[in-house]
């Protein structure tokens, strides 16, 4: 993230949105979602071959970062490890959306 400070940047806006969300978990949605916008493309191999230069990381090591957003909690190493319940974020998402809505 030092290399690239705009995704501190999102992290941070993330967080402040999603605070229900672990570090981990904000960090990897800010990645995917940052991702998408820069490779203009919703691939995970086109946003991990976008982040890996920027972040100074192995094109794999990206790509599994990325990928443990959306695993189940089963399928992530670790005894810590959460899945990221999408349906706990629709309601942050939304009003994320609406803050900056002027029209109808």
């Amino acid at each position: 993230m030092r290399r690239f400070p705009a995704l501190a940047d999102w992290i941070e806006q993330v967080t402040d949105h999603f605070p229900h969300l672990s570090k981990s978990q904000a960090a990897g949605l800010a990645l995917w979602s940052l991702g998408l916008i820069l490779a203009r493309s919703r691939a995970l191999t086109a946003v991990a071959g976008l982040r890996a230069p920027l972040l100074g990381q192995s094109f794999n090591t990206v790509r599994e970062r990325l990928r443990d957003t959306y695993r189940e909690a089963d399928a992530k190493r670790g005894s810590r490890r959460n899945a990221l319940g999408l349906t706990n974020c629709w309601g942050p998402w939304r009003a994320w959306v609406l803050e900056g809505w002027s029209g109808r």
